[in-house]
């Protein structure tokens, strides 16, 4: 993720994409990327996400059958294939119980992990989508077999429903799709120590690092399995 951008009177996503960048069919994009259910919902003085470079190019590369799906891209995508988070948020602001139950399941772990927040405690499980319950096993299979446990210091948390930090359309944690690992050494907004075989593991499994946004939104204890939100 680029930068950000504070919408100005008379502004519309249409005029924003076509002054930011270059196309005003880009108006979608921009939604998109925000959470927003279509372009007109938008106010003076509220801030978005411009897109980088990177997160308009689309994605080419081709995936072997497995028991999870292909990772989504943008919000609507996300919503298609994980679940219409919108309709289960009360007016309160908080979530019904039955997203949870209805789409969350436990994906267990080869090996246990330590929590961020109190080391003397461990994790042998995940708590995540059930779309990506088999993923975040092997990936963790994976990490296993390749001797990278050591590599994995702590478990930051998976599902959670919340906004996403420093904005209002909720986090992919939101739809248990994505994993925070290590945050004590890689806060946002920082270069992080996050093991590069790690990242290149996840990135092999479908997985969009954090740790590659740009300025105040790298995010290098972060994992999302979607891309463009």
């Amino acid at each position: 993720m680029a930068k950000t951008y504070t919408i100005e009177r008379r502004e519309t996503l249409a005029s924003i994409a076509r002054k930011q960048l270059g196309d005003a069919k880009l108006a979608s994009t921009l939604a998109d990327l925000n959470g927003l259910p279509d372009a007109t919902q938008i106010f003076p003085g509220q801030r978005i996400q411009l897109p980088s470079r990177r997160d308009l190019q689309p994605s080419a590369r081709p995936r072997a059958v497995t028991p999870w799906p292909a990772p989504p891209a943008g919000f609507q995508a996300i919503r298609e294939l994980f679940g219409d988070i919108l309709k289960y948020i009360r007016d309160d602001g908080s979530i019904d119980p039955k997203w949870e139950s209805e789409r969350m399941v436990r994906a267990a772990l080869p090996f246990a992990i330590p929590l961020s927040w109190d080391t003397s405690q461990s994790v042998t499980g995940v708590r995540c989508h059930k779309l990506v319950a088999p993923l975040v096993e092997e990936v963790f299979r994976q990490i296993d077999a390749q001797g990278l446990q050591g590599a994995v210091k702590t478990y930051g948390g998976c599902y959670v429903y919340r906004a996403k930090r420093g904005q209002v359309k909720p986090s992919t944690h939101s739809w248990g799709i994505a994993i925070d690992l290590n945050p004590n050494t890689n806060a946002m907004g920082t270069a992080g120590d996050m093991d590069p075989r790690l990242v290149t593991l996840f990135e092999g499994m479908g997985f969009t690092w954090g740790g590659r946004w740009a300025a105040a939104n790298k995010d290098p204890m972060h994992f999302q399995y979607c891309s463009g939100y």
